[in-house]
């Protein structure tokens, strides 16, 4: 302890013991005289109506001066916080407050003066309808499938809605939720994703119920079949007129997850051809159209057009 100076070792506790004091004995000067200062303590809500929802941004908190001694001073400063009470009780659409000494609390206990409310000026408070909607999730997913494999139906979203609750005015716009944004990249297995529900930006104050949803992404290997004598229909036929169609009937390749491919046949497939499309000068041929009841994708049709045969009844 060579580099503390002697002045300072000679009799250090002696020396130590009177600083101590003489701190205790300036504290306790400087406690019980009286000041002058200016504190910032938080802005409270009371008498809300129920049903109502407040639309307006408030402030958190105001500056005011108080007349207190030093240790009470230091005890609103840390421990037992006064606050700007604003009652909205007689309150139904719009008001504008003036915030006065009137509405600062000083807790029980304390021995403080509110002389001065410096901000806020004013206090703009405006007020709407609560609202309930229960409103479909859209899942913001991007996800590519891996070569060779290929997803299996919409993404699913358990639960598919989510309520939320916020005023009427603006809720009433929405016709669903978004879920935040999530890029996937090439995607072979099956994946199970938790989705954060993003709150509308252009809706102030409401909330979400659940905040969260999961996102099931269904993939399975890429898989071929070919469907072979697929009955055509005629429709939209002109009045008076009978249409026969040559050949009746087509030859349909579908790919997709191999649990759809397995389970698709004639029955599953809607072929079609429109008499409106029927053209004189291309042969007299219209264009096969194909629908599927499962969720697969047409590679080819053979033939791509067929002949239609028009006879009076």
């Amino acid at each position: 302890m060579n580099f503390i100076p002697c002045w300072i070792r000679d009799n250090f506790r002696v020396k130590l013991g009177l600083f101590i004091l003489a701190t205790l004995l300036w504290f306790l000067v400087v406690s019980q005289r009286s000041y002058e200062h200016s504190l910032t303590i938080p802005i409270q809500i009371t008498g809300l109506k129920s049903g109502k929802l407040i639309v307006s941004e408030i402030p958190e908190e105001a500056k005011v001066t108080f007349h207190a001694q030093g240790r009470e001073l230091m005890r609103m400063q840390f421990y037992t916080r006064p606050y700007l009470r604003i009652d909205l009780s007689t309150i139904s659409r719009f008001y504008t407050f003036r915030p006065h000494l009137d509405m600062v609390v000083v807790p029980g206990g304390l021995d403080a003066k509110p002389i001065d409310v410096i901000s806020p000026d004013s206090i703009f408070i405006k007020l709407d309808d609560k609202l309930e909607l229960a409103l479909p999730v859209s899942p913001r997913i991007t996800a590519v499938s891996a070569a060779g494999y290929t997803f299996v139906g919409d993404f699913e979203i358990k639960p598919p809605e989510a309520t939320i609750i916020g005023p009427r005015s603006q809720v009433v716009r929405l016709d669903s939720l978004e879920t935040e944004a999530v890029e996937l990249g090439k995607v072979k297995r099956n994946t199970v994703l938790d989705l954060d529900i993003i709150l509308p930006a252009n809706v102030y104050g409401a909330r979400i119920i659940p905040l969260q949803v999961k996102a099931l992404i269904r993939v399975e290997r890429l898989g071929e079949s070919k469907i072979n004598q697929v009955p055509i229909r005629v429709i939209n036929t002109p009045r008076g007129r009978e249409v026969v169609i040559d050949p009746v009937s087509v030859d349909v390749e579908v790919t997709g997850g191999i649990s759809n491919i397995s389970n698709i046949n004639a029955d599953s497939i809607r072929a079609w051809v429109d008499f409106r499309e029927y053209n004189m000068t291309k042969g007299g041929r219209a264009p096969v159209h194909i629908e599927t009841s499962l969720n697969v994708g047409v590679r080819g049709i053979t033939p791509e057009n067929v002949r239609l045969i028009i006879r009076r009844k």
